[in-house]
């Protein structure tokens, strides 16, 4: 179960209760659909996002690196490096992030 952490001094005592806060608590707790799964990585990568693996909201933050798997991607962009990810599967991953991938690795 992912664990909510408060970053703010100014945030409330209490943590957001919405409905992708309470999908990203669920993760590891039960199977997730193809669309939980393909909206998580949207979330977490997807445009207007800082990527990185954290949900922010409300100065709170799901971080999902302990949860989620790890995926290597190589980008035609950047073809000699690899970037780490964590997201629910590859095939969420590659429909967040909408550009040319050439290789991923779960690792």
């Amino acid at each position: 179960m992912v664990q909510a952490y408060k970053f703010s001094p100014t945030a409330s005592d209490k943590k957001p209760d919405t409905d992708i806060t309470r999908l990203l608590e669920a993760v590891g707790t039960r199977e997730l659909t193809r669309q939980e799964k393909d909206r998580i990585a949207y979330v977490l990568y997807g445009p207007g996002t800082a990527g990185g693996g954290t949900y922010k909201l409300s100065g709170w933050m799901w971080p999902m690196v302990n949860d989620l798997p790890r995926i290597l991607v190589r980008f035609d962009h950047t073809p000699s490096e690899f970037w780490i990810y964590y997201a629910p599967d590859k095939t969420s991953l590659r429909r967040a992030l909408r550009t040319k991938i050439l290789e991923m690795i779960q690792a």
